[in-house]
């Protein structure tokens, strides 16, 4: 039995995939381009996931930054924003991304040791400049900026350890 069918527009870097989603009880099918995707997750800890597609599977590590959120699979960092198709929509006619005051404070996605801030406060920065380099399971994690902006705090300092979600900065 189907439990509803919704669709979404989902922002993977500069890239729009419009999807229908259709829950399925405990996991969901996926419609893109006309083809369909199952797919199922299982939390196995914070923030840590087993994410089923089809017949594949692989361990993501989720974490929110404002209204989107980082996605480390594979040793890559993407960064994923979806909204509802409707919302979306409106947003592209009203001409703007709408900021919100949460996508402005720029958070540490897990835990770990900061190894570089490559920003100062009033520097102006482009969308995907490297703000932060952040240590974690033996692996450097750049931390993006998600939109064009000029850096308005710094709360963090190379060779700090840092907490999942603590704040690093704040972008204007």
């Amino acid at each position: 039995m189907t439990d509803f069918i919704d669709r979404y527009i989902v922002k993977v870097g500069d890239e729009e995939f419009d999807l229908n989603l259709r829950r399925h009880g405990d996991s969901f099918e996926i419609e893109y381009n006309n083809e369909k995707y199952k797919v199922g997750a299982d939390r196995l800890g914070e923030g840590k996931y087993l994410i089923r597609l089809n017949e594949n599977s692989s361990e993501v590590n989720i974490s929110k930054n404002g209204g989107s959120f980082n996605i480390f699979l594979e040793g890559k960092e993407m960064e994923v924003r979806v909204e509802p198709y409707n919302l979306a929509e409106l947003r592209k006619r009203a001409g703007s991304a709408l900021k919100k005051t949460e996508d402005r404070i720029v958070k540490a996605p897990m835990p770990g040791l900061v190894l570089a801030v490559n920003v100062k406060p009033g520097q102006t920065i482009k969308k995907g400049t490297t703000l932060v380099i952040i240590e974690a399971m033996k692996m450097e994690n750049m931390i993006k900026a998600a939109h064009d902006g000029t850096v308005k705090d710094i709360f963090v300092a190379a060779g700090k350890a840092v907490d999942k979600n603590e704040k690093l900065l704040e972008l204007d």
